[in-house]
């Protein structure tokens, strides 16, 4: 629409017998429709270019920066605190788990150290009650003898009528010394956690002509250690007799 366009009206007008080119009503008539016949073919070159798909290179860029932006479009602060949630109650869940399963292999454990030793404390009064030669004292909580144990003479004394150190249980002490010498004050432990200390020892025919005597510990099931909620509360009896062979005329 610059001079080119000027220079093809005024031809135009020539051609048509008109000397008064520029400037005369007809020109500016001829110039009009000349710039919206070029105004409407840009037009129609847009909508066509509208119409054309994009470049190769520009549809992957575009499906790039899709892909970045929904790769760090991250979480909502709602979901956070969901997530944050479930893991808080699958922890907790967890941890009481474990600490149940901590408690029941520490009582377990406790436990069957405590019947090992008073498995092993009844078989050493059963074993020496049965070499006694003398019975001095025969009581339900304690038995007191005279017998010959490694080629010795001693006198031996069972007392499970011991209060045991730090619990509400009783313990049975074995106490020795030479026959014809005092016992000692101090013993060794034999057995613990026993809860008919007072009842430990029974006597057949009687305590004061016994001929047998009866060893029977009664332990706590749930072991010495504390337990929420009473786990067991019944009671495991370790019982064993012992026949005094030295004292049984008859025999």
């Amino acid at each position: 629409m610059g001079a080119h366009t000027d220079t093809a009206l005024a031809g135009l007008m020539r051609v048509l017998g008109q000397t008064d080119t520029y400037g005369s009503p007809e020109y500016m008539m001829l110039r009009n429709v000349k710039i919206a016949h070029i105004a409407a073919g840009a037009r129609r070159r847009v909508r066509v270019d509208a119409r054309l798909p994009p470049p190769a290179g520009a549809r992957a860029a575009g499906k790039r920066t899709r892909g970045l932006a929904a790769a760090e479009a991250g979480f909502t602060l709602i979901e956070l605190l969901v997530a944050s949630a479930i893991a808080i109650t699958v922890f907790a869940g967890t941890m009481v788990l474990l600490e149940s399963s901590t408690q029941v292999q520490s009582r377990d454990a406790e436990w069957v150290l405590t019947m090992q030793q008073n498995r092993a404390g009844l078989a050493r009064m059963i074993q020496e009650i049965r070499q006694a030669t003398k019975v001095e004292e025969a009581k339900a909580g304690a038995i007191e003898f005279l017998a010959r144990i490694g080629g010795k003479s001693l006198i031996i004394k069972y007392d499970c009528s011991v209060a045991e150190t730090g619990t509400t249980f009783d313990e049975c002490v074995r106490r020795a010394a030479s026959e014809g010498e005092s016992l000692p004050t101090a013993g060794t432990q034999v057995a613990t956690a026993i809860l008919n200390g007072s009842s430990v020892f029974s006597y057949t025919p009687s305590s004061t002509a016994a001929t047998v005597a009866t060893v029977k510990l009664e332990v706590p099931a749930e072991g010495t250690l504390k337990q929420t909620g009473g786990a067991y509360t019944h009671k495991v009896v370790l019982e064993n007799g012992a026949f005094m062979r030295n004292l049984y005329l008859a025999g």
